[in-house]
């Protein structure tokens, strides 16, 4: 039975699948694929010790496929129940998003072994697969980095602009941070109902949303350090206060 040690231990590789049982009966000339029927004695008859060397080296890409398989099944396995966290944001109505860290961690982990996945020389019956999950790790890497930039800007700007006053005093800047608000809400909202990371950044138009989003807040942010420093220099004294006190005192003037 020792003789055989190494061909069951090739045969039996759980990474053997129809394409390499395919392969060795196409170089051997015979038809070898598994079954109930394949015991120790028909592969002695078959002479497949003769072979033992070409079969190992077939089952050695196997193995070498497999750990890909496993490790693209595991990741993906992973992301579907990673959620993100939305929590209510103070009086406003809305919502906003945390990312731990661990997320954060794994999300850049796993681009990185995507990536040398890709230059694997035991990529091929995965490349597709591979390129496709690469794009939507990448994606969802883009989506959160947009998001939470986006958060920054909307959470200073919208207790300005929750003010009466400061949107009669900058009504351009007002309409555009409405603009981004409105879209926002919507955002968020559908997160809250729907907060698992791979159903929430899974597109292209989410993620142009959000850049366009933080290109208005941009120049609303701009327009609003404008306007304070057109107050600032009608009256001196306004330039020892930061931003905050000033708007402060801005949006209680009549």
């Amino acid at each position: 039975f020792k003789k055989f040690v190494p061909l069951v231990h090739a045969l039996r590789n759980p990474g053997m699948r129809g394409r390499h049982w395919d392969q060795l009966s196409e170089e051997l000339g015979i038809d070898l694929h598994p079954g109930p029927d394949f015991t120790l004695a028909k592969a002695e008859q078959m002479g497949l010790l003769e072979h033992i060397d070409l079969i190992t080296k077939i089952s050695e890409v196997a193995g070498k496929e497999y750990a890909i398989e496993t490790a693209l099944d595991k990741m993906q396995n992973e992301w579907a129940e990673v959620e993100l966290m939305v929590l209510e944001y103070r009086e406003t109505g809305t919502f906003v998003i945390k990312v731990e860290e661990q997320v954060t961690q794994m999300l850049d982990d796993n681009i990185v072994m995507t990536q040398s996945m890709s230059f694997s020389p035991y990529k091929k019956p995965f490349e597709e697969r591979i390129m496709k999950w690469e794009q939507q790790l990448n994606l969802v890497s883009e989506i959160l980095d947009e998001w939470l930039a986006l958060q920054r800007q909307w959470m200073y700007l919208e207790p300005i602009f929750s003010s009466e006053d400061i949107m009669q005093q900058l009504p351009l800047e007002g309409k555009r941070f409405a603009s981004v608000d409105r879209m926002w809400r919507k955002v968020l909202q559908n997160a809250k109902l729907n907060p698992l990371v791979l159903r929430v950044c899974n597109s292209n138009k989410l993620l142009d949303q959000f850049v366009e989003g933080n290109k208005l807040l941009d120049s609303v942010q701009k327009g609003l350090s404008d306007y304070l420093e057109t107050k600032r220099l009608a009256f001196s004294r306004f330039f020892f206060l930061s931003n905050d006190e000033l708007l402060q005192i801005l949006s209680q003037a009549k």
